[in-house]
This record gives C-alpha cells, structure tokens and sequence, in this order.
C-alpha cells in the first residue's frame, strides 16, 4: 500500500489484527501436527513421504480438529486477504477489486475456501462446480507429504454415464506454507516464532 493507511487505527485496522491472531494460533497448531508427523513417520529426517486415510502410524494426530483447522484458515485467510484488498482499493481505484485480490495472492485457498470450507460443494448445484468437486468437498482432504500436512493434494476423476469430471480446481496448499507466505507479503517484521 503507498501510505500508512493504519496512522489512525480504525475498525478496518482492528478486524485485520484479530485475523492475523487468529492465523498466528492456527499456524501454530498446524505447526505442532506436522512436527508430530515427521517425528512419527521420519525421525530422521531422510525419507520422501506420501501418507494419506488410515495412517497407523500418525496415531494420536487430531485429523478432526486438522480438518478444521483448514477449514478456519481458508475462511480466515480469504477475509484478511480481501479486507486488505478493499483498503487498496478505496486508496486507489486502478487497484484490483478485492475478490479478483484474493484470487491473486491466495488463489489454491480460494478455491478450497468456495468449495469446501465455507461451504461444502456437494450441499448445492452451483453450475461452476463438477460432479467431481462436489464429491471431494466431503470427503476427508487431508495428506501429509513434504513434512506437512496438506488438502487437495489429489484429485478426483469421475465418469458416469459418458459424462466426465475432475476436482482440478481444488490445489494443494498446506497451512506451513501459505502462512509463510502471507508472513512475508504482510508481515514480514514477525519472526517465525511470533
């Protein structure tokens, strides 16, 4: 942004500390389950991992809370992102408009954001969706691999009755690596312990 839009702290200031937090304490639980993982899967850190559905091996990992842990970040991730992108905006028209923002910075969690965690595909006919992304919305996304726990690390290829399908909108992300990301781009002064 070309000024200091935050010299007189506002409501906008405001929502965006309270996402950042609450992007911060995610991060940090995501954080704890892929270091769980690894130890658990790789202690020594020398192997290339794939590991996705009944792991006996990542017992004790809280897949429940994992799974909403994503869902959260998505929908937390998209409003800070687009908040940011309306104070751009209102300061300067030529700027993009805050969905087109979103799709720009964050576009992989959009995705997972429409069609799975603010609301699940497969609970409507939206016309832009597949049969395929609709059947993946509800189904369990997470897999670990790269030492993190990612979604839409797969996809899903339906045929039926001459009639095909992919999930290919859905890409992976996981939550390590798009925090690093909006660490970077919006606050680059917070450690990685912060």
């Amino acid at each position: 942004m070309p000024a200091d839009v935050f010299a007189q702290p506002a409501n906008e200031y405001s929502a965006l500390l309270s996402l950042r937090d609450g992007l911060e304490f995610l991060a940090r639980q995501a954080s704890k389950c892929d270091e769980a993982a690894r130890q658990q899967l790789d202690p020594g850190g020398n192997l290339e991992i794939f590991s996705y559905g009944n792991n006996p091996s990542l017992r004790g990992i809280p897949f429940g809370l994992l799974t909403c842990a994503f869902h959260w970040y998505a929908v937390t991730a998209c409003q800070y992102v687009r908040l940011v992108g309306a104070i751009a905006y209102q300061m300067d028209a030529n700027r993009p408009l805050p969905p087109k923002y979103v799709g720009m910075v964050i576009p992989e969690v959009l995705a997972f954001r429409d069609k799975v965690a603010a609301h699940f595909a497969w609970t409507s006919r939206h016309g832009q969706d597949t049969d395929a992304e609709r059947a993946l919305s509800v189904m369990p996304q997470i897999t670990f691999q790269n030492y993190s726990f990612f979604v839409g690390a797969w996809t899903l290829h339906l045929r039926a009755k001459g009639k095909e399908s992919n999930s290919s909108s859905i890409q992976p992300w996981s939550i390590a690596e798009i925090h690093a990301r909006l660490r970077k781009r919006y606050w680059p002064e917070r450690n990685d312990n912060a």
